[in-house]
């Protein structure tokens, strides 16, 4: 039977579970579900990797809500890795891992995102540092300009604004390379899904839509982060756009042999003419929740992926 490990980054007296709240029973699915499918499937952190393949130490799910450490030598034919990081393995080691080093490094980039997939994004140009900032600013064509770091995550360090006022703004110390882009207005929303500003998600796996939601930002906010106090609907991929569908579908086919089948999602906003655009791609997917009605094909079309790697 084939070992898949699902690898996080915490220490080996932590329950590595113990932060998924609610999405704790969805990763407990995917194990059982892969135990069906001939897959045998474990819980390992990057901390104890040893390379090609061989991590020391692993949790065995022993039942619902409960995993066991073994302090004990594994192999595993491929890793999903949800532990965020862009390096893990080094690009030479003989792991198989999902997400690939290369779409992981791509997805870290916008920039280099833009120069993939830029056809269908807001026009977008590099800053670098604050210094370069008002160097820039002429060439956008929108009054409302966003400000990025290349590198950033969960809307930490965004701008958004008129570019008068974006002189006043300080970029990230610790993410001080910075790109612009063009205001999208999505404050007219997508007819039959979300009325105001959004941000709809669009979650690919093996060139399929599998799960779709629509995010929407707080009271006087236009950052629709979760993690900025955006809240979240799932959307029936039925009703989805035909156009979003379909720019969906080409990048997922232009990114399938390049980077090795990757998990993704791309964020979409659609402006007050219906056109839509793409604002970025990410690696890191986050879960449905319990009771969500994607779920499970989430998870089967996840292990579909898993078995397609595993030689």
């Amino acid at each position: 039977m084939s070992k898949i490990g699902i690898a996080f980054s915490n220490n080996t007296d932590t329950d590595p579970f113990i932060r998924l709240g609610k999405k704790r029973s969805v990763y407990e699915d995917l194990i059982m579900k892969c135990v069906v499918k001939s897959l045998s499937c474990v819980v390992v952190t990057t901390r104890t990797y040893k390379g090609n393949a061989l991590f020391k130490g692993f949790w065995e799910f022993i039942g619902e809500g409960h995993l066991k450490f073994r302090d004990k030598l594994i192999k595993l034919d491929l890793v999903y890795d949800r532990s965020a990081s862009k390096f893990f393995p080094a690009k030479s080691d003989t792991l198989r891992v999902v997400d690939n080093y290369d779409f992981k490094r791509l997805s870290c980039d916008k920039w280099l995102v833009y120069k993939e997939i830029g056809e269908y994004m807001p026009k977008t140009y590099w800053i670098g540092r604050q210094i370069n900032l008002m160097k820039v600013l002429p060439e956008v064509r929108t009054d409302f300009i966003v400000l990025k770091p290349n590198n950033g995550l969960k809307g930490l360090g965004i701008f958004i604004g008129s570019k008068v006022d974006s002189l006043k703004f300080d970029f990230l110390e610790k993410r001080p390379l910075y790109i612009a882009q063009e205001f999208v207005d999505t404050k007219k929303g997508i007819e039959g899904i979300v009325s105001g500003f959004h941000d709809l998600r669009m979650v690919v796996i093996n060139q399929k839509i599998v799960w779709s939601h629509v995010r929407t930002p707080s009271q006087g906010n236009l950052k629709a982060n979760v993690a900025q106090g955006g809240r979240i609907m799932e959307v029936d991929t039925e009703i989805l756009p035909e156009k979003i569908k379909q720019v969906t579908q080409k990048i997922a086919k232009e990114l399938y042999t390049r980077y090795d089948n990757p998990l993704f999602s791309v964020d979409f906003g659609v402006d007050a003419n219906g056109k839509a655009f793409v604002f970025e791609i990410n690696d890191q997917v986050g879960f449905p929740k319990p009771g969500m009605r994607a779920k499970d094909l989430f998870l089967d079309e996840m292990i579909v992926n898993f078995k397609s790697k595993i030689k």
